[in-house]
């Protein structure tokens, strides 16, 4: 850190000290820099706008004594919502298809030289991402569906 850089980082340290401090005593200087830092003094000093109620901790105690539910935030997706959902990631995926159908051999072959990968190590981490992606799937079908459990 050179000398200029020092000055300048001293400055700004000055100003938002006096900027904490008039706030705390409910003074205002002319000083623009002063007042720049002041509002951000005062923004840290004011109370968070969506803290929880004080009795909280205590509500939530009794709603888990008494076996009740806690509420739900948003509403599950209508199967309108899901079946819409799929038909886009479908349309998407038929898209991406169509696009590297169209246009793979124009961007594989740089970007495989570029990475320095052969098509056996590109075949193989195709193969890799698959199996990840199929035994995510599986184990979250699997969940859904074993007895005893519901999905969230």
């Amino acid at each position: 850190m050179n000398k200029h850089e020092s000055e300048i980082d001293e400055r700004e340290w000055l100003a938002q000290e006096r900027a904490r401090l008039e706030a705390r005593m409910g003074e205002s200087s002319d000083d623009p820099m002063v007042a720049r830092y002041r509002k951000v003094s005062q923004a840290l000093r004011a109370p968070l706008p969506d803290a929880l109620p004080e009795d909280f901790a205590a509500s939530m105690a009794r709603m888990a004594q008494a076996g009740v539910a806690a509420p739900v935030l948003a509403e599950p997706d209508s199967p309108f919502e899901r079946d819409l959902t799929r038909i886009l990631v479908g349309v998407l995926g038929a898209g991406a298809a169509v696009v590297v159908a169209i246009y793979g051999k124009e961007w594989l072959a740089p970007t495989m030289e570029l990475l320095r990968l052969d098509s056996s190590v590109a075949v193989n981490w195709a193969l890799a991402a698959g199996a990840c992606i199929g035994a995510t799937w599986l184990t979250d079908q699997l969940r859904r569906h074993k007895p005893g459990t519901h999905a969230a």
